[in-house]
Parts: structure tokens; C-alpha cells; sequence
């Protein structure tokens, strides 16, 4: 986290995402036996718009990113107090389905001290989800070697006006994006985080 801090432009982005579509549709993929999780929903999202963007999506050489239209995701995980990212290969090439089988076989190896050093390098871009814990949007460290890291915070609700006027309940999501701004400026950073958010939404209406 040092090096990463010592060698890298850090600069972190925050907004806000309306899941509300999302957590209705993962309710009812949920009453249909379809064990697809909110992460999962993550992992596509990230998956499918750093695919879109592969100048962001690699790994730093010698001060130079190196894009790939491969995205390997790394997934911040806690493991009995330490933090290990296990990667997700190829993310961009799975449905949602075959990422939610990976992402619980890749969680479990965790667990029980499975994984291999192979499991552990290779990652384009990160995701770390604090989305079970008070925090709402945080500012991430870039895994070194890498440009783009997600961070996701917790689910709030938020009072909105409909088309009449009216009130109603909207579910809003806490994301964080931190990019090396030797690679990402500020406005490319802005927009992507857009996308992921619109990507991600639009989950809950396939």
C-alpha cells in the first residue's frame, strides 16, 4: 500500500448510484432460487465497462499503463484479519451467473487457505465492497501496479420526486472510484464512474 501510495497519483471520485431497480429484480431472482448477489452484480458491471474502456483497464510499466481488453478483476477480500485479492480471470467474457460461481469458489478457497499464488496476480482493475459496513464512500488504494479501483459503500435510502411530483423511496448506493491521474484525468474518472453506475442499474432491468 506504500509503494502503491508513493508511486502513483491517487485521486478519488464519489457518487451516488440508484440501485432501487436492482434490489427488486435481486429479490426476485433470490425467490426463483438464482443465488446471484449483489457483488456479482458488481463484478459484471465493472467487468463490462472497463472491457469498453481498455486504456484504463492493465497494468503500469516502467510509468507507462499497458491496456488490456481482458479484465481481470481483483476482489479485495478480508481473510481472518488479513486483505487478499483473489482475481476473477476474464470477467468480462462471463455471464452473471458463471461470475456468481467463480466469485463463492474463489471466496471459499479464501477461507479455507486455498489459494494459489497464480489466484492472486494478473488482476487490471480491483473492487473492494465495504457495501455491509457503515461507510457510505471511503477513499481507496490503487493496488499497485494497477489505475482503477472501485470502491463500493452502503445502500441509503433517499426520498425523490416521481413524475407527478410525488414522493418515493429510492435505494442509493455509496461508490468510490480512486484512478492514477498520470493515466485517468479528472473528467474520463467522472464519466466512467457514470457509466459503471449506469451499467449497474441497468442490471436490474435485464
Amino acid at each position: 500500500m506504500m509503494q502503491s501510495l508513493a508511486e502513483a497519483a491517487q485521486l478519488s471520485f464519489h457518487g451516488e448510484c440508484d440501485v432501487s431497480g436492482l434490489m427488486t429484480r435481486r429479490a426476485e431472482w433470490k425467490a426463483a432460487g438464482r443465488a446471484v448477489s449483489l457483488e456479482d452484480c458488481l463484478v459484471a458491471a465493472l467487468a463490462g465497462v472497463m472491457a469498453r474502456h481498455p486504456q484504463y483497464n492493465g497494468s503500469v510499466e516502467d510509468n507507462c499503463l499497458k491496456g488490456s481488453r481482458e479484465v481481470h478483476i481483483a476482489l479485495a477480500m478480508p481473510v481472518d484479519g488479513l486483505l487478499m485479492t483473489p482475481v476473477l480471470k476474464q470477467a468480462n467474457a462471463k455471464s452473471l451467473d458463471e461470475i456468481s460461481a467463480q466469485r463463492r469458489e474463489l471466496a471459499r478457497r479464501a477461507r479455507a487457505g486455498e489459494l494459489n499464488v497464480s489466484d492472486m496476480v494478473g488482476g487490471t482493475v480491483t473492487l473492494s465492497n465495504l457495501g455491509l459496513t457503515a461507510v457510505h464512500h471511503f477513499t481507496p488504494i490503487l493496488n499497485h501496479g494497477q489505475a482503477v479501483l472501485l470502491g463500493v459503500g452502503n445502500i441509503q435510502p433517499r426520498l425523490a420526486l416521481d413524475e407527478t411530483g410525488g414522493l418515493l423511496e429510492r435505494q442509493m448506493m455509496g461508490l468510490s472510484l480512486t484512478v492514477d491521474h498520470r493515466f485517468v484525468d479528472g473528467e474520463p474518472a467522472g464519466r466512467l464512474l457514470g457509466e459503471i453506475c449506469d451499467t449497474l442499474s441497468a442490471l436490474g432491468d435485464a
